[in-house]
């Protein structure tokens, strides 16, 4: 791993963060102009986090206080929003925005006062018993219909990055409740019963790893085996990390250690590098199939949290070699299987026309002509989560500066 370079990216995706920051302190997901303009709950909250592990603590105020400001009266944090906080969302029910907006709200407290939760209260309530009324009471699992992939084929149930983030939000609920002297005991029993069951029913002894979803269409559906919907999803996806990634679990539970190498073996790309998000034969592969900056820098978070520096190295490397001017796109493909998916989509009549603005970015960037496919770029998510596994990897590994330089000199030939 070239360490001049991590760290020239991990400079640089502080400044995409200040510069995608709109005055009135929503994170847009991509740079206006190109495909996602807007503010969408698990992007902002995930780049409020990595603003916060930055420095950069007016910046995560601000977007903590646009995000609260946009919530839905029903205690629902918009799926997406313009920069007036006016809703703009046209997915069904992500309810992963709620949990990740609690969570990134919980990690402000932690690092810098409670002061906001206070000023907030009110919607900190609301978006708490949003969640609740989501609760399936057979299980005890929150219930949602999209999540991180925005794919109800695979998502529309009892999903583990939407109950990893809910049950986190909760847990931090609970924290800046009790801090406050708030009366939290059944925000306290109702987390501790959603994690209990997350670990249990998302988890397979018989793969030895978590498990991505138990489908189920409604979300009061009773006995829940007679559901139409009622199935289980078990394939390797990126998303299985969830409970570790939101501390419900430590790094080094053997449940998250063999989930993360099952979806390592699974989802590298063997051809690019960088791990994908889902095996392709789901065949949801948008730009084409091809590896996600995002994920790999979870993975790259987790690795160093069990001291695996090789594996770490590997994954923030792979990261940093990839990035154009260092920036970072949402994924990249080869032309090869960018064409595919143009083929594929186009033959079945399901290429929206929407699309064609990624389409005329990825063929437009310089690096089309390398050979790759770089889907939206910049994606603001990925320069967060690289933040947030660099700053780990530097604290584990580079604390000492007397190791570090000499690292510097080596790669340098010196």
């Amino acid at each position: 791993m070239n360490l001049r370079e991590t760290k020239k990216l991990y400079d640089s995706s502080i400044e995409v963060l200040r510069n995608n920051q709109h005055e009135n302190g929503g994170f847009y997901a991509s740079p206006p102009g190109t495909r996602y303009p807007f503010i969408y709950a698990r992007d902002h909250s995930i780049v409020t986090l990595g603003a916060l592990e930055a420095g950069l603590v007016k910046e995560a105020r601000k977007g903590l206080e646009f995000i609260l400001g946009a919530q839905k009266p029903s205690g629902e944090m918009p799926q997406r929003c313009d920069i007036e906080g006016t809703d703009t969302s046209y997915k069904e029910l992500q309810i992963d925005g709620n949990g990740l907006v609690l969570y990134a709200l919980g990690k402000y407290c932690q690092k810098v006062d409670c002061d906001i939760a206070e000023e907030f209260w009110n919607s900190v309530e609301r978006a708490v018993s949003f969640i609740l009324k989501n609760k399936n009471e057979e299980v005890n699992l929150i219930h949602t219909i999209n999540s991180i992939h925005e794919y109800p084929a695979y998502e529309h149930g009892f999903e583990i990055w939407a109950n990893s983030t809910c049950c986190a939000g909760l847990l931090e609920a609970v924290k800046m409740g009790q801090a406050l002297g708030k009366d939290v005991k059944d925000w306290a029993l109702e987390a501790e019963l959603i994690k209990k069951n997350l670990l249990s029913r998302l988890y397979s002894p018989r793969k030895r790893t978590f498990i991505k979803n138990i489908r189920i269409k409604e979300m009061a559906s009773r006995p829940l085996g007679y559901d139409p919907y009622s199935s289980v999803v078990v394939e390797p996806d990126a998303a299985e990390y969830a409970p570790a990634c939101f501390e419900l679990l430590d790094d080094r539970d053997l449940r998250v250690i063999n989930t993360v190498r099952r979806i390592d073996a699974a989802l590298w790309d063997e051809e690019l590098g960088g791990l994908n998000r889902y095996p392709e034969s789901w065949n949801r592969n948008n730009g084409g199939y091809g590896p996600w900056p995002h994920f790999t820098c979870q993975i790259a978070r987790h690795f160093v949290n069990i001291g695996e520096d090789d594996k770490a190295e590997a994954y923030l490397g792979w990261v940093a070699e990839i990035a154009s001017d260092y920036m970072l796109p949402e994924h990249l493909s080869t032309i090869d299987r960018f064409d595919e998916w143009i083929d594929s989509y186009s033959a079945s009549g399901i290429l929206r026309d929407d699309k064609m603005v990624m389409i005329e970015g990825i063929k437009n960037h310089p690096k089309w002509q390398e050979g790759f496919a770089y889907v939206v770029i910049p994606l603001i998510w990925p320069h967060a989560e690289y933040i947030r596994a660099y700053k780990a990897y530097e604290e584990t590994f580079l604390k000492d500066e007397c190791m570090y330089e000499p690292k510097i000199r080596a790669q340098a030939g010196q």
